[in-house]
């Protein structure tokens, strides 16, 4: 389905990688602007602008990514949705007599809006920042080679929780899907069968029926939101944890002499970037 579409796709691919890039020159700018504190006024006016250069170029090329990347997505999921409809009323009867309409109907609609989700937001942002974490990484080890290898040092025990809650995480989202599904069949049960309910008063019937259902994707959102937010403030406190800890290291390197302020101020700014991206 991205075939027909893939030249803005990749040309979408082509500027979030160029906006990646835009991205990791910031904290060197940033740091050149700090180191050139004594070394005059003209010079630093220059990196000033070299800064709001890099600034309007990531804006820029952000701007084109996103307008591609949704056209792409919304042409795509069009097709999808014109092909998911003519399979569906094309397929035999016994396949209607074993599935309810309710649920068919949520598979259309939620089920390809988590896709369309996924185009749009989730692929782009994982291109995006698997570019600026391995971009972040090699800047760093530019910057300082020992304090790159004390931040990385705990990114082996991130991905494995990272593992651990994923497959949690997955489970209970096919789940509140399916629940979701099933909500729906209780709606359009109710609305197709609508005479029959008001002939024989069914109203609180219905209600409570539809409501129960309700409350069982809430409660499996609720169970998969307490993983997430768990997996969530331990990777905060990981890795801004780290940060803390290689500040502290830098620090004693800037006043023993072996990185000026600049190289710190730098550091510190990847090290956002990288720990930023790989929470992301």
């Amino acid at each position: 389905y991205l075939q027909p579409h893939r030249r803005k796709f990749f040309v979408g691919i082509l500027f979030l990688i160029f906006s990646s890039v835009a991205s990791l020159a910031f904290p060197k700018a940033m740091g050149m602007l700090i180191d050139a504190a004594t070394k005059g006024f003209g010079n630093i006016n220059q990196i000033a602008m070299l800064l709001m250069s890099v600034l309007l170029l990531q804006a820029t090329f952000s701007f084109f990514r996103v307008i591609w990347f949704v056209e792409v997505s919304e042409r795509s999921l069009a097709g999808l949705r014109k092909d998911t409809y003519f399979k569906l009323i094309t397929l035999p009867m016994t396949f209607f007599s074993q599935r309810r309409v309710g649920e068919l109907n949520s598979r259309i609609s939620a089920d390809l809006a988590q896709i369309q989700d996924s185009i749009t937001g989730t692929i782009a942002e994982l291109l995006r920042q698997i570019i600026v974490f391995i971009g972040g990484v090699i800047a760093l080890s530019l910057v300082s080679g020992k304090l790159t290898l004390m931040m990385l040092s705990i990114f082996p025990v991130l991905v494995i929780v990272a593992v651990v809650f994923g497959k949690f995480i997955r489970t209970l989202s096919k789940k509140a899907q399916d629940k979701l599904a099933e909500s729906n069949v209780v709606v359009e049960e109710t609305l197709q069968g609508i005479a029959n309910v008001k002939a024989f008063v069914n109203e609180s019937y219905e209600t409570n029926r539809y409501a129960n259902s309700v409350d069982q994707v809430v409660l499996l959102a609720l169970k998969g939101a307490k993983y997430r937010g768990a997996f969530a403030s331990f990777i905060i406190f990981c890795l801004f944890g780290a940060i803390v800890a290689v500040v502290w290291f830098g620090v004693r390197l800037s006043i023993s002499g072996e990185m000026s302020v600049g190289q710190l101020i730098s550091f510190v700014l990847y090290s956002t970037f990288v720990g930023a991206s790989f929470g992301g």
